[in-house]
Parts: structure tokens; sequence; C-alpha cells
């Protein structure tokens, strides 16, 4: 039986029988006590860490597993292998601190600053954040499949090599992210901002990401097969070798990017806009799906022409570099 489900069974441990500042004594008796709680041993009391400091604390490898951490503060310490499943972060303040390999899966995280922290391989498998911070963040080979992540700012993180596999990205913003090699198979979002971000040879395949911006990124071999795009901005953005196939990119702007050898087979281009873009060598592009897209003087097409497509022009075939 899961304890956290049974809350007539032991009270929290909480801070008012530890200290704002515990000694190594009191924290490490609080935490035995809830390793005693979780396996429902006689003396167990879940961990209540409200409104704690525990700067500089070395934690790594503690059991917290649904642990209660309401406005604690932990700056710079160490919760590296640290388990934290499915516990109850809440305005708590860990800027600085190393959570390398901890498991934070199914944890419920609101207004949490991780603001330079060290991530690296961290879980967050099915976590939920809500106005969370995680800027300039290393979060380098995480996890965050299945995770709702709202309006939470990834400025400058490091998530390069990153799973989000079917998680769910509402305004969250990864402006300025390094976010290269990054999974994130069937994603869904409204309004995520990746503005500036590295994302070349990211993965988005059946992603769904409207009206998401994407302008003045580097998304050289990124692949978007089968996802939807629709009103996305990708103004500027550089976009050679990607991969658009069967791609839903209806009123998408692309105006000034780079798409040079880009791949668009059957992808839907209704109203997109192509002025100013570069399109030499793009593959998979009909007079059909050109004609339905906005181009202008300032377009370069395909077969390397600058100008307005024109229906039986046969510029909509690549002349490559």
């Amino acid at each position: 039986m899961d304890p956290t489900a049974n809350p007539s069974r032991g009270r929290p441990l909480s801070v008012r029988e530890v200290p704002h500042r515990p000694t190594a004594l009191n924290l490490t008796a609080l935490l035995e006590a809830h390793v005693a709680w979780l396996e429902q041993r006689p003396g167990g009391a879940r961990a209540n860490l409200t409104a704690v400091t525990l700067n500089e604390a070395h934690l790594k490898g503690a059991i917290l597993r649904s642990a209660l951490l309401r406005g604690a503060t932990l700056l710079e310490a160490d919760l590296s292998q640290a388990d934290l499943s499915r516990a109850v972060l809440i305005r708590c303040d860990l800027r600085q601190a190393t959570l390398t390999g901890a498991d934070l899966s199914g944890a419920e995280l609101k207004g949490v600053l991780f603001d330079l922290c060290l991530m690296a391989e961290c879980t967050l498998t099915d976590a939920r954040l809500q106005n969370c911070q995680f800027r300039r963040a290393i979060l380098r080979g995480a996890r965050l499949l299945d995770a709702v992540i709202q309006e939470c700012d990834f400025t400058g993180a490091v998530l390069t090599s990153a799973s989000l596999h079917h998680a769910s990205l509402t305004t969250a913003d990864f402006s300025q992210a390094d976010m290269e090699e990054a999974l994130l198979y069937h994603v869904r979002g409204v309004g995520a901002r990746f503005v500036a971000a590295r994302l070349s040879r990211a993965n988005f395949t059946s992603a769904r990401l409207e009206g998401c911006d994407f302008r003045d990124a580097e998304l050289v071999d990124a692949r978007f097969p089968n996802a939807d795009l629709s009103q996305s901005c990708f103004a500027r953005a550089v976009l050679e070798g990607c991969d658009f196939r069967q791609a839903r990119l209806r009123g998408a702007d692309f105006s000034r990017a780079f798409l040079a050898n880009a791949k668009f087979h059957e992808a839907d281009l209704l109203a997109a806009d192509f002025r100013g873009a570069d399109l030499k060598g793009a593959r998979g592009l009909t007079a059909a799906q050109l004609l339905r897209a906005r181009t202008d003087p300032t377009t370069t097409l395909p077969s390397g022409r600058r100008g307005t497509f024109l229906k039986g022009s046969g510029d909509e075939r690549p002349s490559l570099y």
C-alpha cells in the first residue's frame, strides 16, 4: 500500500520539531523517520520540510519520495541521485543546487526556482511543472516524458539529448536554450517559445505545436515529419535539411528563413509565408503546394531562381548547390 494514500497513519514530522536550520543529527532523524513511513514501519513520519533552510546541505542519495517541501530554501544543496519522486515542492528555492541523476518523476512542482541547477540525467517523467524557472540550468540528457509543463522558463538552459516524448508545453519558454538532439516525439504545445534556441538534429516527429515561436532558431537537420506547426513562426530561422514531410504548416511564417535542401513531401502549405525565404534545393515541393503558399520577388525558389512562384515555371524542381 502507498503510505501517501493513508493520511491517518503517522503525522508529518514538521519544522516545528526540526529547527529552520536543522543540525545533521536532526536531519538524519527526519530522513530515517520518513523512510520508516514509506515502509509503513512503526515510528514513521512523513517528512515535512515547510519553510526549512537547507542551503549547501549534503543530501546526496536522500530518500524524500512523497515528502512535503513548501517554501523550503536549498541554495547550492547537493541532491544528486536523491529520490524526490511524487514529492510536493511549492515555492521552493533550489538555485545552483545539484540534482544530477535525481528522480523527480510524478512530482508536483509549483513556483520552484531551479536557475543554474545541475540536473543532468535527472528524471521528471510524469511530473507536473507550473511557473517554475530553469534559467541556464543544465538538464543534459534529462527525461521529461509525459511531463506537464505550464508557463515554465527554460531560457538559456542546456537540454541537449533530453527526452520530452508526449510532454505538454503550454506557454513554456525555451528561448536561447541548447536543445540539440533533443527528442520531442508527440510533444504538445500552444504558444511555446523557442526563440534563438539551438535545436539542430532535434526530433519533433508527430508533434503538435500550434502557434509556437521559433524565430531565429537554429534547426539544422531537425525532424518534423507528420507534425502540426500551424500558425507557428520560423522567421529568420536556419532550417537547412529539415524534414517537414507530411507536416501541417498552414499559416506558418517562414519569412527570411534558410530552408536549403529541406524536405516538404506531402506537406500542407496553405497560406504558409515564404517571402524572403531561401528554398534552394528544397525537395518534395509541387507546383500545387507553392501556389497555395505565399512567395514574392525576394523568395529563392527550389530551382535557385529568385522571385514569385509562377505556375508552369518548373521552379518547384530543386537545383542542388
